[in-house]
């Protein structure tokens, strides 16, 4: 009886350990974590769009380094695609994956630049709808000209580091916004003419002659 006693008080001792480490892995549970990530990732974007002595090439290369680091492409890429990339066949989503790596580093840096981004300041943090644990952290852009506006970065955690899965700006959804134009593609011009399209939207420099090696193919 004792002994299972002592069972029982160890079971009871251990458990909140257990359960701190399983939600110390979700972004909504590190919120200081979130918040200083969406932080470094704006330094880092504004120390490479400020250095005149980058070429455009070198301009893109460093903020693709950046944001291939600092974004979940693939589960983007997914979302935007929605019910469609369960009925494509594996060579297509191989097509379509390459299209949108390119795409997804091309439409960040377009908003961005849009909206003519100088600084971001955090105005808060919101729990994300969902069991995945993510966070929006809110912030509020500093523009070149105009007044500033609001940006939200959806934030996940998984095996301790962050990434982006989706942005909002001024109640614009990044991904569905993408996923109804994608969808549209796709009933008009099929998944090719999706993936045709894709490419002519990468107009980035430095990366204009790895899409033109891929329509090529």
């Amino acid at each position: 009886m004792k002994r299972l006693f002592a069972l029982f008080s160890l079971l009871l001792m251990l458990a909140p350990t257990a359960h701190a480490q399983d939600g110390g892995d979700r972004a909504v549970d590190d919120v200081r974590g979130a918040i200083e990530f969406v932080q470094n990732l704006s330094s880092e974007t504004i120390a490479v769009w400020s250095d005149s002595k980058l070429s455009a090439s070198e301009r893109y290369t460093a903020f693709r380094a950046i944001f291939e680091d600092a974004t979940d492409i693939e589960l983007l890429a997914q979302g935007m695609l929605g019910l469609h990339y369960r009925t494509i066949t594996k060579e297509q989503r191989e097509t379509y994956m390459k299209a949108m790596g390119d795409y997804i580093i091309a439409e960040f840096d377009k908003r961005m630049a849009q909206i003519g981004f100088k600084s971001l300041e955090v105005s808060g943090t919101k729990p994300a709808s969902g069991k995945q644990g993510h966070l929006y952290v809110r912030t509020e852009v500093t523009r070149d000209e105009g007044q500033p506006i609001l940006a939200d970065w959806r934030v996940r955690k998984k095996d301790g580091k962050f990434q982006i899965v989706n942005l909002e700006f001024e109640g614009i959804n990044l991904l569905i916004t993408n996923r109804d134009l994608f969808s549209s593609k796709i009933k008009r011009d099929g998944f090719d003419g999706l993936i045709a399209w894709l490419r002519a939207q990468n107009t980035m420099p430095g990366a204009q002659g790895s899409t033109a090696a891929e329509a090529s193919r």
